[in-house]
């Protein structure tokens, strides 16, 4: 019989022998024995057999026999975050561990759990959304409600709610919309809002009058304002709850409550006045946000929702730029541009956030850039590619990551402009040589290219409306360009891209039967759209080769669009039905003195804005009797001496004292082919431009006189 212990015991006059189980098995010991025994075999010993060729059997026995050592386990949280080795579950089976306690996570163990890569998961749930979205859509009616649904697809966050129902039963006169769904985000990131609980319905719930600086706003009025709101206007921006009660709001942020207040009465035919009284008061309150006691989140919304809907100029001035870089800076405060370490800007400890909070941060700061970027270009002033700007490479991804679709395509949409705007720029625009012109050509065609790019991601008709208003904003480059500007073949394209924005803003009023309720960036690409055509249309070259039959046709579409966007006289849209009938039916306008075309920019300062700034520096030229039209000539007298000549407003209110054929209106000689020879004539100085702040300044759009009761006779363009 086997005795196991022969494994262990040593051979007479040999060194210990391992348990070995191969042949070839040999140790430095008996190689050493072998040199100094020669003529002794090792394998001639007693118990060799013995010990290199043990029992199979005893193996078994002494295996089973032998405790096995256990491994540590880790949940599948921390196995899905790569912790396994910091997971301590394995101390306290029956209790979560210090990870999912610490994140509220359900701590679960699993032995077949697989992990799974977020990405992969967050594309098979957008795949997942949009063939549901599909399904929706193909199980409604034949014949649908004359009023769709909301124009805007919700966030992945906002697809969680619920629907609201309407409020009260007494509606303005100006709704005829259903409310139809809508569900935005219901919950604020954590750290946005104070600790304190929300605050409860006072009394009954029964809304309650207010009064701001003496403006009563009854009960029935703020609930018909905030049912409008909700119906009509959130849909563009779905940032608020629509279950959440007047008295809420107003406790939470008396500035939200006014400013959804100040959108809504946009359109309220019961109350008219409330607008103009409502303005300068809601515009304080925006400037004191900063100092406001109110949860920072709250004060985010309402500056987006007035910068989307902003109040039409009266008595105050234009205040959307320096908002903007309020809403910006607040954010900023807050740590929102990086969402995954907002947590380390307050002031109190709160902990890291949760994958919700990433992703409703992540919206809020999306909602912020494109706001901002936005206003930077209806300004005329350079927007700031902001997602290049952090701290880590990697956040930008991160965002584009965490938010929807939809929001992600508005970003990158923004984010073109705003490089194709700092390259031009950088190009120069003030007086281009021929090299910079096409230098300038190539830049704009390859931005387009990532336009082109972009479009394939364009779902909807509202997504290709963006990429569509991206690519207006980077072709309105090319009027830059004098020397090349025809024989560049930009003109077709142009048309094209600006038909297709105009035939948008139509199919709007087609789908709602009125378009009180449109964001400004719509009437800011209906009006950039509109200049552009009439900028075309109104020179010689227009019947070379172009189709202008459309052009014309939509031309004539967005000034009528323009009228029933006004919902004041004193507002950009009921200007832009001015200027563009005005202009449409001069014969003055876009021509030098001797009647030829003159297609350069006057205005180059303001990129994007210039066309449209330059063609109301044309309308007041002939138009406005109290414009100081001031213009450069030079006359040369001994080769470098230049001459300034203020022309005077003629008694018709055109501008008198007409130039010389043989000269530029910009300044420079006139070739005769009607080219100019001299691009350095353009004499700028201090006093020029103070004479021009009235086309430099935002006053270029918000001085006209408001619009008379009646639509001036000349809109009749056919």
């Amino acid at each position: 019989m086997f005795d196991s212990r022969a494994l262990t015991m040593p051979v007479p006059g040999l060194p210990p022998w391992p348990a070995c189980r191969h042949r070839h098995h040999t140790t430095l010991a008996h190689l050493q024995f072998s040199r100094r025994h020669p003529t002794t075999n090792p394998r001639d010993h007693p118990g060799f057999a013995d010990a290199c060729y043990p029992d199979p059997v005893a193996d078994l026995y002494q295996f089973m026999e032998t405790p096995l050592k256990k491994g540590k386990k880790a949940c599948t949280e921390c196995r899905q975050q790569k912790l396994k080795a910091k997971c301590d579950v394995y101390v306290h089976p029956d209790q979560p561990c210090t990870r999912c306690r610490k994140v509220q996570a359900n701590c679960v163990i699993s032995d077949p759990f697989k992990r799974e890569h977020k990405r992969k998961r967050i594309s098979e749930l957008e795949r997942e959304s949009e063939d549901l979205r599909r399904k929706l859509r193909a199980s409604q009616p034949a014949d649908p409600d004359p009023h769709p649904s909301p124009i805007a697809p919700l966030t992945a966050a906002a697809e969680l709610g619920v629907h609201s129902g309407p409020r009260s039963d007494s509606i303005s006169a100006s709704s005829h919309a259903p409310l139809d769904s809508y569900s935005p985000r219901l919950l604020a990131p954590n750290g946005l809002t104070h600790t304190t609980p929300a605050p409860a319905l006072e009394g009954d719930g029964t809304t309650k009058p207010r009064n701001l600086n003496g403006v009563q706003v009854q009960a029935e009025e703020i609930d018909d304002l905030f049912q409008l709101f909700f119906r009509h206007y959130a849909h563009f921006l779905p940032i608020l709850d629509p279950q959440t009660r007047p008295n809420t709001y107003y406790a939470q942020s008396p500035f939200l409550f006014w400013t959804v207040i100040g959108v809504a009465c946009r359109s309220y035919s019961r109350n008219p006045t409330l607008l103009t009284a409502l303005a300068r008061s809601v515009l304080e309150m925006a400037f004191l946000s900063a100092l406001s006691a109110s949860p920072p989140w709250h004060t985010i919304q309402a500056l987006l929702l007035l910068l989307t809907w902003p109040f039409p100029k009266g008595d105050h001035p234009d205040v959307t730029f320096p908002l903007s870089g309020i809403l910006l800076h607040i954010s900023m405060q807050n740590g929102l541009h990086i969402p995954m370490s907002s947590h380390e800007f307050s002031r109190v400890k709160i902990p890291a956030p949760s994958e919700a909070d990433l992703l409703r941060r992540s919206e809020l700061w999306a909602h912020t850039v494109i706001m901002y970027q936005r206003v930077c270009v209806h300004k005329g002033q350079l927007p700031r590619a902001i997602m290049n700007h952090g701290q880590d490479p990697t956040h930008p991804q991160v965002i584009f990551d965490k938010i929807a679709p939809w929001m992600a395509l508005k970003l990158r949409c923004q984010e073109v402009i705003a490089k194709c705007s700092e390259a031009v720029t950088e190009n120069g625009m003030r007086s281009m040589s021929l090299d910079q012109e096409r230098a300038l050509d190539i830049l704009l065609r390859t931005y387009e290219g990532q336009v082109d790019d972009l479009e394939l991601r364009a779902v909807t008709d509202d997504e290709r409306f963006d990429t569509g208003l991206c690519r207006m904003a980077i072709q309105s480059f090319h009027f830059f360009k004098n020397q090349t500007l025809v024989s560049s073949g930009c003109y077709p394209r142009i048309l094209v891209t600006a038909c297709s924005l105009i035939d948008y803003v139509q199919s709007l009023s087609e789908r709602f039967g009125f378009l009180f309720m449109v964001p400004i960036h719509i009437s800011f690409g209906l009006l950039l759209a509109s200049t552009s055509l009439l900028r075309i249309l109104k020179g010689s070259t227009a019947s070379q080769g172009l189709e202008t039959t459309r052009a014309r046709a939509s031309l004539f579409t967005a000034i009528n669009l323009a009228k029933q966007i006004s919902t004041d006289g004193a507002d950009i849209a009921a200007k832009t039905v001015m200027i563009l009938s005005s202009v449409w039916n001069s014969n003055r306008a876009f021509r030098r003195a001797d009647g030829s075309d003159y297609t350069a920019l006057r205005i180059r300062g303001r990129l994007v804005l210039s066309p449209i700034l330059d063609a109301v520096w044309w309308w007041r030229d002939e138009f406005d009797p109290q414009s100081r039209a001031v213009r450069s000539v030079v006359e040369p007298s001994d080769g470098s001496v230049y001459s300034r000549s203020r022309s005077r407003p003629a008694a018709d209110g055109g501008t008198g004292g007409g130039l010389e054929a043989s000269q530029n209106i910009a300044g420079g000689a006139v070739a005769p082919s009607g080219a100019i020879t001299d691009q350095s004539a353009f004499h700028l100085d201090e006093q020029f431009l103070a004479d021009f702040e009235w086309a430099l300044g935002d006053d270029a759009l918000f001085s006209l006189e408001p619009m008379p009761s009646t639509w001036p006779s000349s809109y009749n363009l056919l």
